[in-house]
């Protein structure tokens, strides 16, 4: 549903949508980043008003390597088309990245 860009889906995913990005199911959290990453280029302005680049920020902490791994691949995608979202890493978030690196074949 995230591929359609009219207002009224990217109206109705965003609720939903917030909640899955914390969900407890993996697999529903790596999907819920890049659903994110889609809203964001439909409505950037809803997308930000609605805290979806921190909440992809936050999934860089996950514990499990494909929800990481998916997050950064959706704010790579919102870091290369959008002006003012910078992509940046601290020190804690790339040792994270390191480690699942070597549980990730993404």
């Amino acid at each position: 549903m995230s591929y359609i860009p009219i207002p009224v889906v990217v109206e109705s995913l965003s609720d939903q949508l917030r909640h899955h990005l914390k969900d407890r199911d993996p697999y529903v959290r790596k999907t819920a980043a890049i659903c994110a990453a889609k809203l964001y280029m439909a409505d950037p302005r809803k997308a930000e008003k609605n805290g979806f680049v921190e909440l992809l920020r936050d999934l860089l902490l996950d514990s499990n390597a494909t929800v990481v791994s998916n997050a950064i691949a959706a704010l790579s995608e919102i870091s290369d088309r959008a002006d003012g979202v910078i992509f940046k890493l601290n020190l804690t978030v790339a040792n994270k990245l390191v480690a699942a690196l070597s549980e990730s074949s993404e």
